[in-house]
Parts: structure tokens; C-alpha cells; sequence
């Protein structure tokens, strides 16, 4: 199972201006990517960092990723200018909790996780 953990960098009110229109096929849900200003109703964007699956010995642990929340998608992207996003889902029926859990450190605080009962939870 793919996890997502997240924790707050920075805040920062950049729009992404650029843009691209694509279907991805997510299992048996369907996403629309549209470019971010066209997406309306942002409730917030700025940097996170996530979890990497696959960290190295030497590599981070932690990416850092512009990230774009709106009323029913989470978009994540290398940064606030790329095109096209490294993954986006759909957060309907997904509530966030605290999961002090993923940090040891003086950042687990900022630490949460996104559940729904019966689908993949994103940490």
C-alpha cells in the first residue's frame, strides 16, 4: 500500500498559472487534472513535505511538494511551477486526523493523515 505523509513547510498564496488537461484512470475512480486555476474553490496551497516510499540510506526521508487542496481533489506537484502534478486524488468522504506517529522529532506535531473507512489512508 502507497502512503502519503505530509507535514506543513510553509504557507505561500502563489497561483499555479500553468496548466494541462488529462484523464488518469485511478482504479475504479476517475480524476480529472485541470490546470490548478482553473480548478476554483482552492482551500489551500502551499509547501508540504511527504513521506518518500522508497528512501535511500543517504537519501531524505521527507520531499518537499507544492501541494494544491480544493473541495474534492489533493493535488501534489515537484514545485509551484510544474505543469503537471507527481499525484492527485479524490478527498470525498476522507476526514484528517493528527498522526503524531510518523515523526519522532519537534515536526511530528505538524504530522497528519488522511482516513476514510473501506479506502487507502494517506499519511
Amino acid at each position: 500500500m502507497e502512503e502519503i505523509a505530509l507535514r506543513p513547510v510553509e504557507d505561500t498564496g502563489n497561483i499555479l498559472k500553468q496548466g494541462y488537461l488529462e484523464k488518469r484512470s485511478r482504479g475504479m475512480e476517475e480524476i480529472a487534472l485541470r490546470p490548478v486555476e482553473d480548478t476554483g474553490n482552492i482551500l489551500k496551497q502551499g509547501y508540504l513535505e511527504k513521506r518518500s516510499r522508497d528512501h535511500s540510506f543517504f537519501g531524505s526521508e521527507w520531499q518537499k511538494r507544492w501541494c494544491v487542496l480544493n473541495r474534492k481533489t489533493f493535488h501534489y506537484y515537484a514545485n509551484e511551477k510544474s505543469k503537471q502534478p507527481k499525484g492527485t486524488f479524490s478527498i470525498e468522504h476522507y476526514s484528517a486526523r493528527l498522526a503524531l506517529h510518523l515523526r519522532k522529532d519537534s515536526r511530528r506535531s505538524c504530522c497528519f493523515e488522511l482516513v476514510c473507512p473501506g479506502k487507502r489512508t494517506y499519511e
